[in-house]
């Protein structure tokens, strides 16, 4: 939903009457292509939003996401185990959780455990999303 320059726009200004899973969709999305910084500023408008909706579970969920694109971030996520052990106990915690790789599906945690660390395929990164969606910096 994020993919057009307009609606970029107008969640940048408008981010209430933007979902908690739009913005969610969008981060794990340039999670996905390595748009890290995107991917943050995207995580941190959707807990807003969960936040602002009283949606716990999302928030949680969100959460593990997070930490997940912050440590392949880092470039080598074996360097950091306590941050490993953490993402693990946090999925652990969780009943369902979206898959890292598109379309995003909701999966059985333990899905997410068994996989979350292996080293991401390469994708080819799509610099136009990155630059309808720096919009979302800027507000």
């Amino acid at each position: 939903m994020l993919d057009t320059p307009i609606i970029t726009w107008l969640a940048g200004r408008l981010p209430v009457a933007v979902p908690g899973s739009v913005f969610h969709r969008a981060a794990l999305s340039a999670a996905h292509r390595r748009a890290y910084a995107l991917a943050d500023a995207l995580f941190e408008r959707a807990a807003d939003r969960y936040r602002l909706d009283l949606e716990v579970e999302p928030l949680a969920r969100l959460r593990v996401h997070q930490a997940i694109a912050r440590l392949r971030a880092s470039g080598n996520p074996s360097r950091h185990p306590a941050d490993c052990l953490d993402i693990e106990q946090r999925i652990a915690r969780l009943n369902t959780i979206e898959t890292l790789e598109p379309p995003f599906e909701r999966v059985p945690a333990n899905r997410l455990l068994a996989t979350w660390n292996a080293t991401p395929a390469p994708v080819a990164v799509d610099s136009s999303l990155d630059e309808a969606t720096s919009e979302i910096h800027a507000a």
